[in-house]
């Protein structure tokens, strides 16, 4: 596990339940507005082509968690607990042993079926790929030596309008104007290279973000 960790960019922090859980209840409400307000917007349009809209449409009532450097398990667990499909992507086999052993010893029937470990990269395409192209929601472990790699991945990979999830470490953002409450913090998250996203969640050092295509974020910019 040392020897791992001295090895690996990412240092193991846990992250706290209790912020995971109230981070995704947040988001599976915001899930339900959506769908709501996309049901009435769609309802005088016909059953057969609402169904076809609803079916290809980024946020379904299942949401699907990805967790890119799960550690122990714990937002995982979390996700799939609240009836989220969780998968988590976890390089050190000992953080990935103890993970799915408390998956397998979860005494919650949900959690064990709508939850995933997988041990490997999170960089490898045949690791993180499929998980990352279905992901509603992706849990990042933020640190600098790792960002901008990260936000390649998140840029290449996610689709419009999925979840950054990230605790205590701010997402470096192409549109830094917009994400931070006092202008102090804005060197450190604005700037080039960043994820075209916008900040929508921001509690106890849990922040989420909301991933825009390339093109509205160029002309958000532009109208400021």
């Amino acid at each position: 596990f040392i020897t791992m960790q001295l090895k690996s960019s990412l240092p193991y922090m846990s992250t706290p339940r209790q912020k995971v859980e109230k981070a995704l209840t947040f988001l599976s409400k915001r899930n339900e507005t959506m769908l709501a307000n996309n049901n009435l917007k769609h309802k005088d349009i016909g059953t057969t082509i609402k169904a076809r809209h609803n079916k290809s449409a980024v946020h379904q009532k299942q949401l699907h968690f990805v967790d890119l450097g799960s550690g122990d398990g714990t937002a995982v667990l979390a996700a799939s607990s609240l009836g989220w499909r969780a998968t988590g992507i976890e390089m050190n086999p000992t953080l990935w042993l103890m993970s799915s052993i408390r998956r397998l010893l979860s005494n919650n029937k949900k959690t064990r079926i709508n939850s995933e470990l997988k041990i490997g990269d999170m960089f490898d395409a045949s690791i993180s790929q499929s998980s990352l192209r279905n992901a509603n929601c992706t849990m990042i472990f933020g640190v600098a030596p790792l960002m901008p790699r990260i936000s390649n991945l998140i840029e290449t990979e996610c689709r419009t309008g999925c979840w950054i999830m990230s605790y205590r470490f701010r997402v470096p953002l192409a549109n830094g104007y917009d994400v931070v409450k006092n202008k102090k913090d804005q060197a450190s998250v604005g700037g080039s290279g960043g994820i075209h996203a916008s900040l929508i969640y921001d509690e106890e050092e849990m922040r989420i973000y909301e991933l825009n295509s390339v093109d509205t974020t160029e002309e958000d910019n532009s109208n400021n």
